[in-house]
């Protein structure tokens, strides 16, 4: 899918706010956008939305795993002006008193207030927003219990080859599902894709928890986690999508991991950017179906601003949509060579058994007839 068609899908997916349990709206402008594309979809009891492109008689399948939602406030409290809310996800920590947050859903409409006071907690080393008092007109409408809160950033600017958006993580992963599936479907070579887009991944993986524990997907499925995390270390914007090699919880399967590398080192020779890192800055949707014993790995899109906390303050995520284009292309080669039942770590094992052949007979002590034991044994 070319850039366009991607921008196309992306000011689709972001027109509308978003939050933990409350995807509802931009899972419909998804689903709109797959039947604008002719790609059926079908949703689990639990709201998760399921794509699948098969042709031929493939070896292996693969199912690509994104998410909808993203982190945000919950209204606990109303008192006058005053709004105390609790954070649902990783929301930023830094410069976040002052910055402007809407609740786009109140009975009242829009409602915008700003950040007055945010309690932070240190968890394992890291910094986390536990609640927070927003301020809203003290005569104005005001949002009620139950209600989310979002930081109030355009939904998409696009300049040159940079995109800048409230929500990259994860609508940027959806958006290169989608793009994959559209160029999927437009051949006809053996392939076996299903794409899973889950609700509730910021507070625990909870979509995809479900669709693990209720076997939504056969055990010998590669799973792969396709999400924008945040860029670090020799991991650069416009370098192409990163491989990830696991998350801060581990290492990923190795057959799933060499799958991905294999696909990547293919289109390298093709002239294809791309980047290996075990981006180990945060955990993703493939630790929980590791957690299941399924196969899985990861493609990441480098990210700037993650979650929203930028340099100094409250900022939108960041991506290079050269690192989307180049993501579309990755995840259908890797949906392709599952397909042909490649299998890379069979093949880097059976490199390594040849390789090793001469230099193990080195090692092997030679047998004494007359004894049956290696010589210069001593008795």
């Amino acid at each position: 899918m070319n850039r366009s068609h991607l921008l196309h899908g992306l000011k689709r997916l972001t027109a509308a706010e978003t939050a933990p349990y409350d995807e509802l709206p931009t899972r419909a402008a998804l689903c709109a956008w797959l039947s604008e594309l002719r790609l059926p979809y079908e949703m689990d009891l639990f709201g998760n939305t399921y794509v699948r492109v098969r042709y031929g008689h493939p070896r292996r399948q693969v199912a690509l795993v994104a998410h909808l939602d993203h982190p945000a406030f919950r209204v606990t409290a109303v008192k006058g002006s005053e709004v105390t809310c609790v954070a649902e996800g990783g929301l930023p920590t830094v410069g976040v008193k002052g910055a402007k947050v809407c609740f786009p859903r109140a009975a009242a409409g829009r409602v915008v207030g700003k950040v007055a006071a945010a309690k932070i907690e240190v968890h394992k080393g890291r910094a986390r927003i536990q609640s927070a008092k927003i301020k809203v007109a003290a005569h104005g409408p005001k949002p009620g219990v139950g209600d989310f809160g979002i930081f109030d950033l355009p939904p998409l600017k696009v300049s040159g080859h940079r995109a800048k958006m409230r929500v990259a993580d994860d609508l940027a992963g959806c958006a290169a599902i989608v793009g994959t599936l559209a160029d999927l479907s437009r051949q006809s070579a053996a392939v076996d894709v299903v794409a899973v887009f889950t609700r509730a991944e910021e507070v625990g993986f909870v979509g995809a928890l479900s669709v693990a524990i209720e076997n939504r997907l056969p055990r010998d499925t590669v799973v792969v986690s396709v999400e924008c995390s945040r860029a670090y270390g020799d991991v650069a914007l416009g370098k192409g999508p990163v491989v990830r090699l696991g998350d801060r919880a581990g290492p990923f399967h190795p057959r799933a991991a060499m799958l991905i590398d294999g696909a990547a080192r293919a289109l390298g020779s093709k002239k294809l950017a791309y980047q290996s890192a075990l981006m180990a800055g945060g955990t993703c949707e493939a630790t929980a179906f590791a957690a299941f014993d399924y196969a899985a790995g990861g493609i990441a899109l480098p990210l700037l601003c993650y979650h929203n906390q930028g340099p100094q303050g409250v900022a939108a995520e960041e991506i290079d949509l050269r690192d989307l284009e180049g993501a579309t292309i990755l995840l259908s080669a890797v949906a392709l060579r599952a397909g042909a039942g490649t299998e890379d770590l069979d093949l880097l094992r059976n490199e390594l058994v040849v390789g090793s052949q001469d230099g193990r007979e080195r090692l092997r002590a030679p047998i004494d007839p007359a004894t049956g034991y290696p010589r210069g044994t001593t008795f």
